[in-house]
């Protein structure tokens, strides 16, 4: 039985199915036979990897059955249809994650600190002052400071696309600076930076009812998260977890050799 391929009704109609979906029509009968065949090479190369071994000690192979599992369990856990009570209970308790975020839109004079040294934070303070006497703060802006790889300005970036761009710090400074005015010396991975906060655009709270679809979907993965790492924890109460550390003296350093 072992040395049996069969390709059966169940078989002939997963290859079907599979086709129709990702070209939206039937297979033709040379089309048909073409997956078919393809369906026994890959079934020959499993069962011989198997007799050889070669899923022992796989990393990827683990990882792969591993997550296979977890979608099973993810299809069979059954998650009972939420109340009204129960989505607004967690609407509330993520309503920050259902909020707009700030979007801030600034302009900003970079210095290099390679370029200027130690100087470059009074270099900042003068430049802030000249930039300040200006009639028009932000005139001329991309004539000061040092040449620069990104933008001088910035419409409408949220806090994450800040910092994606100049780091977390400076990101999480730059929304809580003031609007109308030079700011600095700020810091960033890239150096020295004054910063104009032209305007920050701020959005409503978020309403239960504006959010209930989205609510009950996010309601319902985490529920089924929560399901399956039940389902895991039961699991693991059926194993013993041993961690054996290296005896002292017995690690061996990489590149060393006793004669």
């Amino acid at each position: 039985e072992e040395q049996t391929i069969r390709v059966g009704p169940g078989e002939l109609g997963w290859l079907r199915t599979s086709f129709q979906t990702r070209w939206q029509r039937g297979p033709t009968p040379a089309e048909l036979q073409g997956l078919v065949d393809e369906y026994v090479r890959e079934t020959v190369l499993y069962r011989e990897a198997l007799t050889m071994g070669l899923d022992q000690n796989d990393i990827i192979v683990r990882r792969r059955l591993a997550q296979k599992l977890e979608f099973l369990i993810e299809d069979l856990a059954e998650v009972s249809t939420p109340t009204d009570e129960e989505l607004e209970a967690y609407f509330e308790a993520h309503r920050a994650s259902y909020r707009e975020p700030d979007r801030i839109t600034f302009s900003h004079v970079f210095l290099d600190p390679d370029r200027r040294g130690e100087a470059a934070l009074e270099d900042a303070s003068e430049i802030r002052a000249t930039l300040e006497a200006q009639a028009d703060p932000t005139q001329g802006v991309s004539d000061f400071g040092d040449p620069f790889m990104l933008q001088s300005y910035y419409p409408e970036r949220t806090e994450a696309e800040i910092a994606k761009l100049f780091g977390r710090d400076f990101g999480a400074r730059i929304a809580e600076l003031g609007q109308g005015r030079w700011h600095g010396p700020v810091l960033s991975g890239y150096g020295v930076h004054l910063v104009y906060v032209h305007e920050i655009q701020s959005f409503p709270q978020p309403t239960f009812g504006a959010f209930r679809e989205q609510v009950k979907d996010d309601w319902t993965a985490a529920k089924r998260q929560e399901l399956n790492d039940e389902y895991v924890t039961r699991l693991l109460e059926k194993y013993e977890v041993v961690i054996e550390e290296p005896a002292e003296g017995q690690m061996s350093v990489k590149g060393e050799a006793s004669l």
